[in-house]
């Protein structure tokens, strides 16, 4: 690969970080296209640090606020997406205390309303177990997730 065949792909890469945030994931990823030499593609990733448009901390932010409001994850489900992203925990764990508390039982009240009226006419029990199964999966705390759902229940005689 020679130099200017590196810049284009640069400059392509840094076009798209600038449209949207990445994680050096993310590129490791997209690199397949490319098909960059390892120490190029390590240049690229540090030049691309260096010059602000890979920022894990930003990215984590974002990733966060994007999976909560638009998504409507729980705070598990969102941190071991980042996890799996490679995304250092120290980053992971200062944007999911950043979450408005209020935001998320508001987000987590509508799931469990949602989901309480599709099962609205089966037995008690398999509404509650369905309802915590679909809450869990989508990566509510199990034990805020129960909560949520007998409070919902008796409120609305469910």
């Amino acid at each position: 690969m020679d130099d200017e065949q590196y810049q284009q792909i640069l400059n392509s890469v840094k076009s798209l970080c600038a449209k949207s945030e990445k994680c050096a994931g993310d590129i490791y990823k997209k690199n397949k296209k490319w098909q960059l030499p390892g120490n190029k593609l390590e240049e690229m990733i540090e030049t691309l640090k260096e010059e602000g448009f890979i920022d894990h901390k930003r990215y984590t932010h974002a990733f966060v606020n994007d999976k909560l409001r638009f998504n409507h994850w729980g705070k598990n489900k969102i941190k071991y997406s980042l996890i799996n992203k490679q995304i250092d925990e120290q980053f992971i764990d200062e944007a999911l205390e950043a979450i408005d508390e209020q935001l998320y039982s508001q987000i987590l009240k509508k799931e469990t309303d949602k989901k309480l009226k599709s099962l609205r006419d089966q037995d008690k029990y398999d509404i509650k177990n369905k309802t915590a199964q679909y809450l869990v999966q989508k990566g509510f705390e199990y034990g805020k997730v129960f909560e949520f759902i007998e409070k919902r229940m008796r409120n609305n005689d469910y």
